[in-house]
């Protein structure tokens, strides 16, 4: 895959076509946890909701810098990441690049 690329149309014989970013995702990186179950990343949902989960207790036990830091470092990565949770789970669903 060219690297240089900054989104993939990807298609598939009866469903929408859908573009997927590559690269940083701002959506990803405001939404976090709310981005990825909208895109039907259940299991990175799942496992963000375990961050937030961890940054809940953090706030409770009155380490709110921790809990801010937690946050944005797992919304950060969500954004790093996100473009391509989301190209697998659509090539897992029958999507193809479209060339």
């Amino acid at each position: 895959m060219d690297r240089n690329v900054s989104s993939l149309l990807m298609i598939h014989p009866r469903l929408p076509e859908r573009r997927v970013e590559l690269g940083f995702n701002l959506s990803a990186l405001i939404f976090g946890t709310l981005w990825a179950y909208s895109e039907g990343l259940t299991t990175q949902g799942a496992r963000m909701v375990a961050v937030d989960a961890s940054a809940s207790l953090l706030v409770s036990i009155d380490y709110p810098m921790g809990a801010l830091a937690l946050v944005l470092a797992k919304n950060f990565y969500c954004a790093k990441r996100g473009g391509e949770w989301l190209r697998r789970r659509l090539t897992a669903q029958g999507y193809r690049v479209r060339d």
